[in-house]
């Protein structure tokens, strides 16, 4: 088993067990990641054609949760925002609509995706490769985000370290991703009424190779030199996974307004939400 990522421990205890892959939690600082040996820059997200994408989701579904995080973070008329495994594009499409005189530059590691949203969205300012390789100017960005990108990388600290070179002084670097904790709930109970199923989709053990909580994905991003954390509840992906059901979808909104009642009422230490909002500042 490999050592934590955090405190380099390799002492730690298991918490789950998906499709024969171990999911462990460190037993020095709490850090909990898969046994699994995904690979550093792991290229086969987007591998299916265009005609695999799911656009419902990537598209329509998430045209909420950009137009709340564009309402909470991007005040100014002007600026400069880095989205890193950009996809699609579809953020990047949506920050150029509503604030066009924003430079927004997105990368993304493959280049099937970055294909699909020259063509598709029209989007000139999407390249395909490592961020690490781009020569992007040092000192430059007001904001890098990083979409469902963070729990996918096994050795995180290099990337984030060189994003807080690109980040101006004072800028903020923004992470989305799963809440570890709501999720393991969920898994268990999925587990409880239904029973282990071979192949089952739980905690994506190949793909989510580290799984964050609010302590540890904030001091994922002390180590690397950031300051300030702070959580937000979002606006949810309004759809739900292998569903079409709007009553579904109407229930993820409900439960989306009661965490962020349970957030605020608990003085921000309550996160019950599905998934972690996180803005971490570069000193000035």
């Amino acid at each position: 088993m490999k050592n934590c990522i955090l405190c380099n421990s390799p002492e730690s205890t298991t918490v789950f067990i998906e499709n024969n892959i171990a999911i462990v939690k460190c037993s020095n600082c709490g850090h909990v990641y898969s046994g699994y040996e995904q690979t550093e820059h792991y290229e086969g997200y987007w591998d299916g054609g265009e005609e695999s994408y799911d656009l419902e989701w990537w598209d329509k579904a998430h045209r909420a949760i950009y137009k709340d995080f564009i309402s909470h973070y991007i005040q100014k008329e002007n600026g400069s925002l880095l989205d890193v495994g950009c996809g699609l594009g579809y953020f990047v499409k949506a920050v150029l609509t509503s604030k066009p005189k924003w430079e927004v530059v997105g990368y993304e590691i493959s280049e099937k995706a970055v294909g699909f949203a020259k063509k598709e969205n029209g989007l000139k300012s999407v390249f395909s490769g490592l961020v690490q390789d781009s020569g992007l100017q040092q000192n430059h960005f007001d904001i890098i985000t990083l979409w469902d990108v963070i729990e996918h990388i096994p050795k995180p600290h290099s990337l984030l370290t060189y994003l807080f070179s690109l980040l101006k002084p004072g800028g903020i670097l923004f992470l989305q991703t799963p809440n570890f904790p709501v999720q393991l709930a969920k898994a268990k109970l999925k587990v409880f009424l239904k029973g282990m199923q071979a192949d089952g989709h739980y905690l994506e053990a190949k793909d989510h190779v580290n799984n964050y909580s609010m302590a540890t994905l904030a001091e994922l991003g002390r180590q690397c030199g950031f300051e300030s954390p702070d959580f937000k509840v979002l606006m949810p992906i309004l759809s739900v996974s292998g569903s079409k059901s709007q009553l579904a979808v109407l229930a993820k909104v409900i439960f989306y307004y009661s965490t962020k009642l349970l957030f605020f009422l608990s003085f921000r230490k309550w996160n019950a939400n599905n998934t972690l909002f996180l803005t971490l500042r570069k000193p000035s």
